[in-house]
């Protein structure tokens, strides 16, 4: 179910404009079979272009911590939170103006959140 949502996640990403620079080793998904998520290990001789509108790009922990900081924003606090029972993760990203929160059921999911509201300039975004 989380990894679902996450390519939810990543859909918004790539809508909000996180553009993919494909590389070996990347996860991603076929765009007609979303539900099938592998490695890319061989690009079989697509070109970059070919390759985002074959497949969707579902960035891991440390790429989506690279783009945030691309954007010179910092991780500034993350971590497993319970409230009222709840149990999810919380990220907190700062830009140059304000924080940006996020929650979700993985950290992945949390930090992908987190990027998207920073790329749109969420306003609905708790800021403190």
């Amino acid at each position: 179910m989380s990894s679902l949502r996450f390519l939810e996640v990543a859909g918004e990403l790539e809508s909000a404009g996180l553009i993919w620079k494909p590389e070996i080793g990347d996860e991603i998904a076929p765009r007609q079979a979303k539900n099938t998520v592998s490695i890319l290990v061989d690009p079989e001789g697509m070109t970059p272009r070919q390759l985002r509108e074959t497949y969707l790009w579902l960035p891991n922990v440390e790429q989506i911590v690279e783009q945030i900081e691309l954007r010179q924003a910092i991780l500034y606090h993350t971590g497993l939170e319970i409230t009222s029972g709840e149990l999810f993760y919380k990220t907190v990203i700062r830009s140059q103006s304000k924080l940006i929160e996020s929650i979700g059921e993985n950290f992945r999911l949390s930090l992908g959140r987190a990027l998207k509201n920073l790329l749109v300039g969420n306003e609905d975004t708790p800021l403190h």
